[in-house]
C-alpha cells in the first residue's frame, strides 16, 4: 500500500469464519467506524470483510463517512465470489442438517433408554 502512496494506520486481521458473528477484529472495526475514526477501509476481496450482508456494512460505514475500497474488483473475482457463495450456502445447509439429525438421534436414544 505504501507504494501507492497510502499510509496504513491500523490492520484488522483475524482468521475466522465469515459466518461467525463474534469476530473480535470485525467488532473492533465496527466500533472504530462508529466512532468516526476511519476514513477508508481497504480490503483485498469483497468477501473478506463479511461473507453475507456486504451492502449493509457499506451503507452503515458510508453514514460515518467511511469508504470501503476493494483492491481486486475484477469480473473473474466476482464470478469466483458467486461460486464461493454457492459453496457457503451448501456448507450452511450441511451444518444445520447435521445438527438436526444429531438432535433427532439423541432424542431417539433417550426414548430407547
Amino acid at each position: 500500500m505504501l507504494s501507492k502512496g497510502i499510509n496504513v494506520d491500523d490492520i484488522y486481521f483475524e482468521i475466522a469464519s465469515g459466518l461467525n458473528e463474534n469476530r473480535k477484529e470485525l467488532s473492533r472495526l465496527i466500533k472504530d467506524v462508529d466512532n468516526n475514526q476511519i476514513k477508508n477501509i481497504y480490503i483485498t476481496y469483497k468477501d473478506r470483510l463479511t461473507r453475507f450482508g456486504f451492502d449493509y456494512f457499506k451503507n452503515m460505514f458510508a453514514n460515518h463517512n467511511t469508504n470501503i475500497i476493494i483492491l481486486d474488483n475484477n469480473e473473474q473475482t466476482n464470478k469466483d465470489y458467486k461460486f464461493e457463495l454457492v459453496e457457503d450456502l451448501i456448507s450452511i445447509i450441511h451444518h444445520y442438517s447435521t445438527k438436526l439429525y444429531s438432535n433427532r438421534r439423541n432424542e431417539l436414544k433417550k426414548l430407547e433408554n
